[in-house]
C-alpha cells in the first residue's frame, strides 16, 4: 500500500462517486478503481460498498479513511517542520493577544522585531479569548498570550505560564490622590474606577473586599470597563479616573511620568497571571521562538 492509494480512497469517500473522484484526482475511472481494489486486496476486505448510487465506506473503510487523514496531517506537519527548520528566522508569526498583553506587548514587540528581526513578519490580533482559541485551533494563529483565567479545560494546548504580576491602582500625574501617604477605599470612591476586561473575578472581588473591609462591595465601585486596556489608561491619563489592574500594563506611561501608582496602607494581595499558548504537537518555528522569548522577557514585574 502507498500514500497515493489512501488519497484515492479519501477522494471517493468525500465525493461518494468513483467518477467524480477520478475527475478530482485527474485520473481515469478504471485507474482509480484498480488502485482501490489493490488496497482492498492488500487489506483483505472491501473498503467501499459498490451497491447504490452513492458509494459509501464499509466499517473497515471508515477506519482506514480516518487513519489516512491522520497520516496526511502527520506528513504535512513533517514537511512543515523541515521547512521551518531550514528557514531559520524568516516567515510570519501570527500572535493573538488578550487586553492586558496588548497594552504590555504590542508596541514594544513590533519595535523589537523591526529593529532586530526585520525578515520576520508579525501579525497581531485581539478579541475575546474564546474566539482567539478557536483561531489557534484552526491554525489561523500560531500562539496566544492570554490571562490564565481565560483558559478552558484542555488537552490539546501547550501552556507556558509567565510569573504572577501584582495588581494595584494607577492615576494620572498630579492627581489629588497621588501625594497621599496612603489611600483608603473612601478616597478611591470619590473618583471613577476603571478596570480592564468585562468584570473582576470572584477571587479578585473577595480579595478587594477583604483588603478594604467586607462591606465595601468593590465590584459595584467599578464605573469604567473595557477590553482595551490602552484605552482605559488614556482616559486615566487625561481625567481623574483611577485604573485598577496589573501595574505592568501601565509601566510605559509610569516610566514617562504620565501616570503614578497609588500608595495603599498595606500591599494589595492580588496578582494576575498570563500564559503563552500554542497547539500541542506542533513544531515551533524559529521565528515563533523569537517572539516567545521576547514575551517571556516582558511579562513579569519590574
Amino acid at each position: 500500500m502507498n500514500l497515493q492509494q489512501f488519497d484515492h480512497l479519501l477522494a471517493v469517500a468525500e465525493t461518494g462517486s468513483f467518477s467524480r473522484a477520478a475527475e478530482q484526482l485527474h485520473l481515469t475511472q478504471p485507474a482509480l478503481s484498480r488502485s482501490i481494489l489493490a488496497l482492498e486486496d492488500e487489506l483483505g476486505a472491501p473498503l467501499i460498498e459498490r451497491a447504490g448510487k452513492r458509494k459509501e465506506l464499509t466499517p473497515l473503510g471508515v477506519l482506514v479513511a480516518a487513519r489516512s487523514r491522520r497520516i496526511g496531517l502527520e506528513l504535512s506537519e513533517l514537511k512543515r517542520s523541515a521547512s521551518l527548520l531550514a528557514g531559520l528566522e524568516v516567515g510570519t508569526v501570527k500572535l493573538g493577544l488578550g487586553p492586558a498583553p496588548t497594552a504590555m506587548l504590542a508596541v514594544p514587540l513590533l519595535q523589537h522585531m523591526l529593529a532586530h528581526h526585520p525578515r520576520i513578519k508579525v501579525q497581531l490580533s485581539s478579541g475575546p479569548a474564546e474566539l482567539q482559541l478557536q483561531s489557534l485551533r484552526a491554525r489561523h494563529l500560531d500562539a496566544l498570550v492570554i490571562h490564565r483565567r481565560s483558559l478552558p479545560p484542555y488537552d490539546d494546548l501547550n501552556v507556558d505560564l509567565f510569573p504572577e504580576m501584582r495588581l494595584g491602582f494607577v492615576c494620572r500625574s498630579g492627581h489629588p490622590l497621588q501625594g497621599a501617604a496612603q489611600v483608603s477605599f473612601a478616597q478611591l470612591r470619590q473618583y471613577p474606577l476603571a478596570a480592564s476586561g468585562t468584570g473582576l473575578s470572584d477571587e479578585a472581588v473577595q480579595s478587594l473586599n477583604a483588603h478594604f473591609g467586607q462591606s465595601v462591595h468593590f465590584n459595584e465601585a467599578i464605573q469604567l470597563q473595557s477590553d482595551e486596556a490602552a484605552c482605559l489608561l488614556e482616559v486615566v491619563r487625561t481625567t481623574d479616573a483611577v485604573f485598577l489592574g496589573a501595574i505592568e500594563v501601565a509601566r510605559s506611561p509610569i516610566d514617562r511620568g504620565e501616570l503614578a501608582e497609588l500608595r495603599l496602607s498595606r500591599p494589595l494581595r492580588l496578582t494576575s497571571q498570563f500564559a503563552f499558548v500554542t497547539l500541542e504537537g506542533i513544531t515551533e518555528a524559529p521565528a515563533l521562538k523569537v517572539v516567545r522569548d521576547f514575551c517571556a522577557e516582558r511579562m513579569h514585574d519590574r
